[in-house]
């Protein structure tokens, strides 16, 4: 099932589904009836793409001030830092956003480097490039709604054994 990324963390909270990934840490105080697997599941780089590379960001999110800048709807990081922007359009799809940004609809569009740079590519977007440095570099964790809580132990510690026998890193080469 593939939801807007709001509406997958309500889902989750009431346990329609059994659990979300990809998730910052510390969901579980706004959706208690989430748990955290500790183990952390992937660094993830949160950058701002644009068809001007020379648009800086030394200043990190206030960087951001003088710019129409487009996220997905629902990206908790995005919308605690990136609300000062000069315009700010929330979307539901990073296709959409993309597209925004190829018809000069916005400056920036904020997303991860990996999926961003693929999707810009797979679209045929040629002149959209990934800004440097990243806004946030994010340890991303799993999460489990609570009527698998006994289940996150066990999670977490197959986590590290992949992590430890290399099969972690030979999965996500080239991914992230």
């Amino acid at each position: 099932m593939s939801l807007p990324s709001e509406r997958s963390l309500v889902a989750a909270n009431l346990g329609e589904v059994d659990g979300e990934g990809l998730r910052v840490a510390g969901l579980s105080a706004q959706y208690p009836n989430l748990v955290q697997v500790p183990e952390r599941f992937v660094r993830i780089s949160f950058v701002a793409f644009a068809k001007d590379a020379t648009i800086p960001l030394d200043n990190g999110w206030d960087s951001l001030k003088p710019y129409r800048v487009a996220f997905i709807n629902g990206w908790k990081m995005f919308e605690a830092n990136a609300s000062g922007a000069r315009v700010v359009h929330k979307v539901d799809k990073p296709d959409q956003m993309f597209r925004m940004l190829d018809d000069g609809r916005v400056d920036l569009v904020l997303y991860t480097r990996a999926d961003g740079t693929q999707l810009a590519r797979s679209l045929g977007l040629t002149s959209i490039a990934p800004l440097s440095p990243p806004l946030r570099d994010v340890d991303m964790y799993l999460y489990l709604h609570k009527k698998h809580q006994a289940l996150v132990p066990r999670l977490g510690q197959a986590l590290r054994d992949l992590k430890a026998d290399g099969t972690y890193n030979r999965i996500l080469s080239g991914i992230y």
